[in-house]
């Protein structure tokens, strides 16, 4: 998309127009009347900038955004050719700010939204991002339309249920998902109810769960040419139509047939709004514009209203079953699904064990063309956990085992790789034990025990995307609790509530 942005770093189009402190509370006093005039009524169509706020650059910012991130992607694939040495050095020093999608929190702009709808003020939000953050953050994704798919995101092609995962979704494309391709394709494209299969090319390898169904997952990202989702696109231009009220946050409003929907609002005569730096294929027919950072309005909007901004929580739904001769985990989403977000369980014969004290085998989603890259089946021992990764949080630093990197040492995505199955003893006989094989069907993981085991704890190990320490939970002595769980970005602490017991009696008074 490079060739649709100008390869002058001066030109016109990569402006910033901020406005002045009493422009910007003057504008804001004005937005803030609209809300309230028109609640209930309001469509949010957001785009890139956004997410600025969370370390995720846009697309078209130019050089020395206000914003404090790199120039957007397709600036600098068009410009790059002409900078100035001074230019790149800041340019470096700004990447260093950015951080992976995955690793992104939401912003205070998407909590203020989340706590919008919750009152009442809005009909929903149209998305051009893939980033993942009005999902995680919380809203309701039933009034949320995401025209361009979601990196987190798939969806059953026969029944369309939808699984927000922990990792890229896309990951299994090119390996699980070609074998499906070259096995299935030539049979379900004869399937005139399958929803969005993009030509086939989408398949991941996972299976749905929902009762009855069993049908493959596509991952829900487009590629140019690709269809947009029918679902995702009838649900943004039903808010459109129903919207008296529009405001665009951090978007260009060039790219359709998603910004259709304001320009579509604008020209009918209701109110649209613009929030963004640069100039937008909007603006003409907005009523008002406002020059800012899109958290610095969102702020000022909110504090207006009298409204608290939310804080962000990662929700965590745990059910833990012992009997005699095992323990099980697993979780469970908002919707009681089953929920891919355990990486390990581990239980330990002693108090305090040494961490980390697991090892991983590399799974089908590694798969690459590159022989001096780990390979599927490679193994590798943990040096540095995902949680406790102060470099690059979130992955796991690995030493390899065996094939042809043996010896080499990788930082690498958990989701590419598969604890082991395995006990591993240390000082004081200590033996640590390790379940981190998950059951296609339910994500459970397993251990093994034994019927004199002494074992209280329980160590519930997840990817670790925002750097989630292990959440360790206490054991039922036989039976089976279902834990609530909460964790705190910020000062990366977990709460957890007891939720329900119960005891697992076999026939004849026994523990099954």
């Amino acid at each position: 998309m490079a060739d649709t942005v100008s390869d002058d770093v001066h030109d016109k189009e990569y402006m910033e127009y901020v406005d002045n402190e009493k422009t910007f509370e003057k504008k804001i006093d004005r937005l803030v009347q609209l809300i309230q005039e028109h609640r209930g009524n309001i469509c949010i169509f957001t785009g890139a900038g956004i997410s600025t706020s969370s370390g995720i650059p846009d697309f078209r910012s130019g050089l020395n955004s206000c914003t404090g991130m790199p120039a957007g992607k397709w600036c600098k694939d068009a410009t790059e050719k002409g900078w100035t040495e001074e230019q790149k050095q800041e340019e470096r020093k700004r990447r260093r700010r950015t951080v992976n999608a995955l690793q992104a929190l939401p912003t205070r702009s998407h909590m203020a939204l989340c706590a919008l709808e919750r009152r009442g003020y809005l009909l929903g939000i149209v998305s051009q991002n893939c980033d993942g953050l009005h999902r995680r953050s919380g809203f309701n994704t039933r009034k949320l339309a995401e025209l361009h798919g979601n990196t987190n995101l798939e969806y059953c092609g026969w029944c369309g249920k939808e699984y927000f995962r922990d990792y890229c979704t896309y990951r299994g494309r090119h390996s699980s998902g070609a074998r499906l391709k070259r096995e299935c394709w030539s049979k379900h494209k004869l399937l005139s109810h399958l929803i969005n299969p993009r030509n086939g090319n989408h398949y991941t390898g996972r299976r749905c769960v929902v009762s009855g169904c069993g049908g493959y997952l596509f991952d829900s990202t487009i590629d140019f040419g690709d269809a947009l989702p029918e679902d995702h696109l009838d649900r943004a231009f039903e808010i459109g139509r129903r919207a008296t009220l529009c405001i665009v946050l951090g978007s260009r409003c060039t790219v359709s047939p998603a910004c259709d929907v304001p320009i579509k609002i604008g020209r009918s005569g209701r109110q649209l709004v613009v929030v963004n730096l640069q100039r937008t294929g909007a603006d003409c027919y907005a009523s008002l514009r406002i020059g800012a950072k899109i958290d610095d309005a969102m702020t000022a909007i909110m504090r207006k209203l009298d409204i608290p901004i939310p804080s962000f929580r990662l929700q965590r739904n745990i059910v833990v079953t012992r009997t005699i001769h095992k323990i099980v985990a697993y979780a469970r989403d908002r919707n009681g699904l089953p929920d891919d977000c355990i990486w390990n369980i581990q239980t330990c014969d002693v108090e305090d064990p040494p961490e980390p004290t697991f090892s991983v085998r590399f799974n089908g989603d590694s798969q690459n063309n590159c022989e001096g890259l780990p390979q599927p089946n490679d193994h590798a021992v943990v040096i540095v956990p995902p949680w406790g990764n102060s470099s690059r949080l979130g992955m796991a630093d690995v030493r390899m085992l065996d094939g042809k990197c043996r010896g080499q040492v990788f930082s690498v995505s958990p989701s590419i790789c598969d604890v082991r199955d395995e006990c591993v003893s240390f000082a004081k006989n200590g033996l640590v034990r390790n379940g981190g094989t998950s059951s296609d069907e339910d994500f459970s993981h397993e251990i093994r025990t034994t019927a004199d085991s002494g074992i209280e704890n329980l160590t519930i190990m997840f990817r670790a995307h925002y750097g989630e320490k292990p959440l360790r939970l206490a054991m039922p002595k036989l039976g089976k609790v279902s834990y609530s769980a909460e964790y705190d970005p910020l000062i990366r602490a977990w709460e957890v509530s007891l939720r329900t017991t119960e005891m697992c009696y076999a026939k004849g008074g026994g523990v099954s």
